[in-house]
């Protein structure tokens, strides 16, 4: 028990830390109000409080992509709850000798137990966590952008291995000096009492009231500390977890035009408030940009330096925009270059990696929609783009009257004659005007002759979905074309709108919704899949060679699509498909998305050329895909690496369409 002066000493240094610590978090939290309101992130507050809590409590955002290493900050997140406690009788003993929170029964000594134990542990994974941090310095950490490394980490692993050594050095004199039963408990406190094997009382309690100061200090420490460093996520991270989104991975919220002069985002405040939120919820893991295929092609983009760059900003700003006023310079290019914002193919991998679920796709395209609608400023190729897609509806800028020249000689019905049909088949611009999903179209209209089914087309009718526009930042021409479709689509009666693109599977199965229209979205691969279950398609005898399957990123990642085409592959060879490297959740992109089938890639290499890498190293004389994006990088980087004479690309319905039983013309 501390003196009167001790006493007076301690409450001024926790009344100071905890005043820093206040004002810190406090301007945390007033710029995060300074974003856009989102009413959504409040709906099933108890359901997400029960997901919360079981995510952190069994640290699966830890584990799941890193298992050695989750389990090693498991060890120190446990160490942090059972500290919280211990913390407090610490404090309490200031006060009153032998204080302690949970009495003095079997309670009491359970706890002790628990908390001896989670010290070693706790020391275990710091450890365990340094040298992975300073020794093998694995990609994702030992980045070469000078903002991702924070000058804290050494010191935040510092004092929490001062905290247990204190802690339990502490816990070894007072065994040492009282010797009460309790104790019997605490068997890492108990092992270290040889130490002090023959001191004196006097010496024991100096070297006692040394140890208990030394840890109120390293406990003071953290809360100075914290608030500035990536460990705020202690707090964040389960606050980012409860007002997590709903919904797939990157899925864009719709611009009012109606109520707003701002489009995008230029500063922080022009953000809705969880993308502020993530700013200081990341934790600098550098899981996103381990999966992030621009950064692993040699790009400038690193989805985590994203973030940290901007938290940078908003705190250097901090002053400026509580007070309302403009900051000194925008994002672009105060924290992010052009160059940054425009490597991303919105693949989702850095979402989906992500341990306390930031968004980082949707903060890229509001940077992106401030570029182009209020500063023109985007890549100089996305001109033709936008120009046909506002033309001729089509990023192509190909004849609107052309739509229908795939389908010639298969007879394809259209929706405007029969009005109705099963399936509403939206063929896609890719489908109708680029050569080789062309050939997809072809085949896939095979596959719906054979199998029987009532479906018809758009024609002339059908426009483009808005992908293209959408995730390159051009919101209001997005708009305008989905306003266009939805009209047509709720002129006809379909039961099941089917797409081969997994762009467009996304946009009518999710952000068509936002604009006041629902509806049932099939891919070809889950089509397919069911005929074939349903022995609706009969196929010829024999294999079509060894096969890989590519995992779209929007089929994947965006909607868990990753049985359906397996299942088909596996029904074509009899045996399931190749797997590359990175597959699944894991797999990497193409290089075709976030407008990255109609931009040039300057920098670095080339995604197609790594992705195509992995085909060969499995060994594969066929890379099957479920997306007409997909199918042409893919393509391309197998004639650029001169690769055509042993590997080939197809779609899983051409590669289905090919071994159709009867006379049927040959798809492509």
């Amino acid at each position: 028990m501390l003196n009167w002066t001790g006493r007076i000493v301690l409450l001024l240094l926790i009344t100071g830390a905890l005043w820093w610590f206040y004002r810190q978090i406090a301007l945390r939290i007033a710029l995060i109000r300074l974003g856009k309101r989102e009413p959504v992130r409040w709906d099933r507050p108890l359901e997400r409080l029960a997901w919360m809590t079981g995510r952190v409590a069994a640290q699966i955002c830890a584990i799941r992509q890193r298992p050695f290493t989750g389990v090693m900050h498991a060890f120190v997140f446990w160490g942090f709850v059972f500290f919280s406690i211990a913390t407090i009788n610490h404090v309490g003993t200031a006060f009153r000798p032998g204080f302690s929170l949970l009495g003095h029964g079997r309670l009491a000594a359970l706890w002790f137990l628990g908390v001896d134990l989670t010290a070693l542990f706790t020391l275990i994974g710091v450890i365990a966590l340094a040298i992975r941090r300073y020794l093998v310095r694995p990609a994702g950490i030992a980045s070469p952008l000078p903002i991702s490394r924070s000058p804290h980490s050494a010191l935040i692993l510092a004092l929490i291995a001062g905290l247990m050594i204190t802690y339990l050095l502490s816990q070894g004199i007072e065994i040492t000096l009282r010797g009460e039963k309790p104790f019997a408990w605490m068997p890492i406190s108990a092992g270290l009492t040889p130490l002090f094997a023959g001191m004196m009382p006097v010496q024991l309690a100096i070297w006692n009231h040394l140890f208990w100061w030394s840890h109120i200090l390293m406990i003071l420490g953290f809360l100075v500390i914290i608030p500035g460093s990536k460990h705020l996520h202690l707090l964040s991270g389960p606050v980012n977890l409860f007002f997590r989104s709903r919904e797939p991975v990157g899925t864009l919220q719709p611009i009012d035009f109606e109520k707003c002069e701002q489009f995008g985002a230029a500063t922080i405040t022009d953000y809705p408030w969880k993308n502020i939120s993530d700013l200081f919820a990341c934790i600098d893991c550098g899981r996103c940009q381990d999966l992030c295929p621009a950064y692993a092609t040699g790009k400038p983009l690193s989805p985590k330096v994203v973030m940290m760059s901007q938290r940078a900003y908003a705190l250097a700003e901090s002053r400026a925009l509580l007070a309302g006023q403009a900051p000194s310079a925008p994002i672009v290019p105060a924290a992010l270059s052009e160059d940054e914002i425009w490597s991303c193919t919105t693949c989702g991998a850095c979402m989906s990696a992500c341990p306390v679920l930031n968004e980082h796709i949707p903060a890229i395209v509001d940077l992106r929609r401030n570029r182009v609608m209020m500063e023109s400023s985007f890549p100089q190729e996305l001109q033709g783009a936008f120009r046909g897609l506002e033309t001729n509806a089509n990023p192509w800028n190909a004849g609107s009257s052309t739509r229908m020249e795939w389908a010639e000689g298969l007879e394809i019905p259209l929706m405007a004659e029969i009005g109705e049909a099963e399936y509403l088949w939206y063929v896609g611009c890719a489908g109708a005007f680029d050569d080789r999903a062309r050939a997809i179209s072809r085949s896939l209209a095979l596959i719906l002759r054979h199998a029987g089914i009532r479906f018809g087309v758009l024609g002339l009718e059908e426009k483009c979905c808005g992908d293209p526009a959408r995730r390159t930042g051009n919101e209001y021409l997005f708009q305008s074309l989905a306003m266009e479709n939805i009209q047509i689509l709720q002129q006809y009666k379909f039961r099941y709108l089917l797409t081969s693109c997994p762009h467009g599977f996304h946009v009518f199965h999710d952000e068509y919704r936002r604009l006041g229209a629902e509806f049932e979205v099939v891919h070809h691969s889950e089509l397919i899949r069911q005929l074939l279950a349903e022995g609706r398609l009969r196929l010829k005898e024999g294999g079509s060679g060894r096969i890989t399957w590519h995992d779209s990123c929007y089929l994947g990642r965006y909607h868990q699509i990753y049985a359906a085409p397996r299942q088909v592959l596996t029904t074509l060879n009899g045996t399931p498909p190749l797997e590359m490297a990175r597959h699944h959740e894991r797999s990497f992109c193409c290089g075709g998305g976030g407008g990255g089938m109609f931009m040039e890639e300057r920098l670095g290499s080339r995604i197609s050329h790594s992705r195509i890498a992995e085909a060969v190293a499995a060994k594969a004389q066929i890379v099957a895909s479920g997306c007409p994006f997909c199918l042409t990088m893919l393509d391309d980087a197998i004639r650029e690496k001169g690769l055509a004479e042993q590997m080939r690309t197809g779609d899983l319905a051409q590669l289905v369409a090919e071994r159709l039983a009867g006379d049927y013309p040959h798809p492509v």
